[in-house]
């Protein structure tokens, strides 16, 4: 009798919403937790909510914008007039910083009923200054680091810009300047002048309309604080970034019609020698249209000096690359080394042919 009981209370609470429904109502929508210590961890608040329907209230899913907010609820029904916790909890930790986040809660109040609750805050990170600007450079100056990559650049399409962050840790206002800037970066800073313990950032643009190479490119500046000149050092920054062909608007008839590269191989064997030795490889356009070859990119120029016959290369015509070993300026008694040879070919716009010698 008594589990009969239990069973038509049931069907009550949850069917008879069929004649009624469920009502939500929250004491608040957002919480600001101020100022947070990084090192405390977790913080925690509480959303309240009310069933101010005429049947049972279910809380049915929370879910978080980040992994760095869990939201917890209660699974058991809300009766009517009686309210409810939504617990949401923010990681704290490793997350310096100001935060702002959100908690959707879907509950069975109408059809895919959905509210949002916020969080936001302000994380005081217990990182030292030395913790985050790990290089000092003389004048007052720290930085977070002494090099900028701008992987894929493409000459003459939109610029791009990098940013170095920067610190003044003195007591006295800084103002940059740079020397040795190469033509094709442009470089700012952000303020033009930087309080004492205050950050600023140089800006770094890449000018693609004056990049005249191809590959792998690398390039240094210097950073000084203007009046302490000579108080400055390990001020060299370094910018590496890769130019590429940018064939992405070719069409299908200059695909069909574009250069084809077919190097004879992909591997040159120079065995034991203690004299230069010379050995060449034919580079041959299977296509129709002229093969530029770009450049025969090659970081160790003195101890494999490469020769090119022709960097134009007609369709169905053939070039020779030679390349001499020179055991002279090579350190190493047995050396693994490649180059990279750069072309317009869309398809296949660098080969790398691998190298191995002894001495």
């Amino acid at each position: 009798m008594q589990r009969f009981l239990s069973v038509l209370i049931l069907l009550f609470l949850f069917c008879g919403s069929a004649l009624a429904d469920a009502g939500i109502t929250f004491d608040k929508k957002s919480h600001d937790f101020g100022t947070i210590k990084e090192e405390d961890g977790d913080v925690s608040c509480e959303f309240v909510v009310t069933n101010t329907g005429d049947s049972p209230l279910l809380l049915l899913r929370a879910a978080s914008s980040c992994g760095c907010t869990v939201p917890e609820f209660q699974k058991e029904p809300i009766r009517p007039g009686q309210k409810g916790i939504i617990k949401v909890t923010y990681h704290a930790k490793g997350r310096p910083g100001p935060f702002t986040k959100s908690v959707r809660i879907y509950d069975n109040s109408k059809p895919n009923h959905v509210s949002q609750v916020t969080i936001t805050g302000n994380v005081l990170s217990s990182r030292t200054v030395e913790d985050n600007y790990t290089y000092q450079i003389g004048g007052d100056l720290r930085i977070k680091s002494r090099a900028i990559n701008f992987f894929d650049v493409y000459p003459n399409k939109a610029n791009r810009t990098r940013t170095l962050q920067v610190y003044n840790e003195g007591n006295d206002p800084v103002q940059l300047s740079f020397r040795n800037v190469p033509k094709h970066l442009y470089i700012e800073c952000e303020p033009e002048i930087i309080e004492p313990k205050k950050e600023g950032k140089v800006l770094i643009t890449y000018i693609t309309e004056k990049v005249k190479d191809w590959g792998m490119q690398r390039d240094n500046f210097e950073i000084f604080a203007k009046g302490k000149e000579t108080k400055m050092k390990d001020n060299r920054i370094t910018i590496t970034a890769d130019i590429l062909e940018d064939f992405s608007e070719m069409s299908r008839r200059d695909r069909d019609n574009a250069p084809v590269i077919e190097v004879e191989s992909r591997k040159i064997d120079f065995g034991t020698c203690n004299t230069p030795v010379t050995k060449s490889i034919t580079i041959k356009n299977h296509g129709k249209t002229k093969m530029q070859i770009r450049k025969i990119m090659n970081d160790m120029g003195k101890v494999f000096v490469t020769k090119l016959s022709s960097m134009t290369i007609k369709p169905g015509s053939t070039a020779t690359l030679e390349v001499t070993f020179v055991p002279a300026e090579c350190k190493m008694s047995a050396i693994s080394h490649h180059i990279t040879i750069i072309c317009n070919d869309p398809n296949n716009p660098r080969v790398i042919v691998n190298m191995d010698a002894d001495k």
